[in-house]
Order: structure tokens, then sequence, then C-alpha cells
């Protein structure tokens, strides 16, 4: 170890000496309550040591901790790695289906009108009747997935509203 690791790691258990110092002293506060004083105060007393100005000591504040309604038992969620949660700003909790429902459509929308896009070009392409007729079919199923999609996506549009 460097001689600045070791410093740095010799701060680090004064820091958590004296935080623990804090909360014996109050013990409304929490953990990262008194760690966050407590580099505060390790911060003035490196300040007051290099003599840069005058440093006015600030008393410890007393922070109030809120009363919340606590059970003996405590909830852990062994699973919360696997929650996807998204926000949405301006819209109702109700929407939210609506709105995802919405996205899932609009991408459906997108994907059909690349493969329409690629059926048509095949077609061009195609050499034989056969193949032209395959192509053919698969533009008019996805041109007829297109307009439902549309369909669905108005309606979805209206429900948000």
């Amino acid at each position: 170890m460097t001689a600045k690791q070791k410093a740095a790691r010799a701060r680090f258990k004064a820091v958590v000496a004296e935080a623990k110092k804090l909360r014996k002293k109050n013990p409304k506060l929490t953990q990262a309550q008194a760690v966050k004083q407590a580099w505060a105060i390790s911060y003035t007393k490196q300040r007051s040591g290099k003599k840069l100005g005058a440093v006015k000591k600030k008393s410890a504040t007393k922070i109030k901790a809120k009363k919340s309604k606590r059970t003996s038992e405590m909830h852990t969620d062994t699973k919360s790695h696997n929650v996807n949660i998204r926000v949405m700003s301006g819209i109702d909790k109700t929407n939210i289906h609506h709105v995802l429902q919405l996205k899932h459509l609009t991408n459906n929308l997108t994907v059909a009108q690349y493969h329409l896009k690629k059926a048509i070009e095949s077609k061009k392409l195609a050499k034989d009747t056969q193949g032209k007729i395959y192509f053919a079919r698969m533009a008019d199923r996805l041109r007829d997935e297109i307009k439902a999609t549309k369909k669905q996506i108005t309606i979805q549009k209206r429900l948000i509203k």
C-alpha cells in the first residue's frame, strides 16, 4: 500500500469511529446521517490544521427523525434485482397499462412496416411466379396487420385521454 492509501484507510477508520460515537449520543440518527456528519467533522479538523483561514466550527445539528410505524419484522425483498420499475411523469397510475400497451403496439407497427417494405422488395427481386405470389400474399397480410394495429393504437390513445 502506498502512503496515501494508508492515510485514506486511517481517515476512513476514524470517520467510522466518529459516526459510532455520534449514533451513541443521538440514537435517532440514521447510519447515513451519522457518517455524513462524521465526514464533515473530519474535514473541518483537516482544514483547521492546515491554516487555510478562519474556519468556524459548526455545532452538530440535531436532525429530527421521522416517526414511522414499524413492525417488529423487517421486510426484505430478495428479488429486487429482477424488478423492472418504470417511472412515467404526468400519467396516472390507472393509465400506465394503456401507455405500455400503446408502446407495444407502436413497436409492432414499426416492425410490420419494416417487413412490408422487405416483402415488396423481395417480390420485385423474385424471378419465378411462385415466389412473386408468395411475397404478394405476405405483403397483403402485412397490410392487413398494419391496418388492424393502427385501429388498436387509436383505441389505446382514446383510453389514455
